[in-house]
């Protein structure tokens, strides 16, 4: 029997039915009772929402059903991507991502020396305002973001949609990228008081896990962000933001300059389906 198959008998004892990925290489240390999931390089390319690259969402599933036959989760990978090959920024947001996968958790660790993250990163801002509902088609998941807003208005101090986070290095620039960039946006956040909301929303029946390892990388930039481990940088743009209030940024900017933030709550979005993630 292969290690994948031995890993998956034992989840399905006590949950029967349920599947594992094939596109991890697992391994287990019966004796210390250690589980490593090694992802190989179509992983470390792959969407971080796509099974081959959640190793969060893996490793936090089978860790809590096979909590009697596993200590310790080790993530490892088959190599590092190199500057300018393709999925190199997949890469580093995998690096970032694992760096705070095993810092929140006592249970996690890394199989080698995780890759130096840049000591000063920047994140990206919205240059113009998301589409609105009308451009959307009814009960898409971008029409269901603008209906839960228009929905949920009155109660926060404000909320909005598509908040861009991108990473970049040293500033904002097509030279600086360090994370993939682009679309990468959270769906929706809101601010009450001294907490930020997030949202990752689904549609019904599109229930990926990997919206744990979607939703926790989120979680982890907004709260460094708040924290100034991750900056926004002042330049013409972001002051344009602020003076038209694109997608409600001059509200967000206040609450990282002034630091009003004290707690983030992250959540998952489902027609009549909410599940919530407390970060700080």
């Amino acid at each position: 029997m292969n290690m994948k198959n031995k890993i998956l008998g034992f989840l399905q004892e006590v949950k029967p039915g349920a599947e594992i990925p094939s596109s991890y290489d697992y391994s287990y240390d019966a004796a210390e009772k250690n589980l490593t999931l090694k992802l190989r390089v179509k992983g470390l390319k792959a969407n971080m929402q796509d099974d081959e690259a959640a190793f969060e969402s893996w490793a936090i599933a089978l860790k809590f059903y096979l909590k009697d036959k596993i200590n310790t989760v080790i993530i490892d990978w088959e190599r590092d991507l190199t500057k300018g090959e393709d999925g190199y920024y997949h890469f580093n947001r995998f690096v970032y991502r694992l760096a705070k996968f095993v810092q929140t958790y006592s249970w996690a660790r890394s199989a080698k020396m995780i890759p130096c993250i840049p000591s000063l990163l920047y994140c990206n801002i919205g240059k113009k305002e998301a589409a609105d509902i009308t451009k959307h088609i009814a009960n898409s998941e971008g029409w269901l973001e603008c209906k839960y807003m228009q929905d949920h208005s009155n109660e926060y101090d404000e909320i909005n949609q598509q908040l861009p986070v991108g990473l970049f290095e040293r500033k904002v620039g097509r030279d600086t990228i360090y994370t993939t960039g682009g679309k990468s946006a959270i769906d929706i956040w809101a601010i009450k008081g001294h907490c930020l909301s997030i949202f990752e929303l689904k549609k019904p029946g599109n229930n990926p896990l990997g919206i744990i390892s979607e939703l926790m990388f989120y979680t982890n930039v907004l709260d460094d962000i708040m924290s100034h481990r991750i900056m926004y940088e002042m330049n013409d743009e972001t002051q344009d933001a602020m003076r038209r209030n694109i997608r409600g940024f001059r509200t967000l900017y206040e609450a990282y300059s002034k630091g009003l933030i004290n707690s983030i709550e992250a959540i998952f979005w489902q027609m009549n389906f909410i599940c919530y993630y407390p970060r700080i």
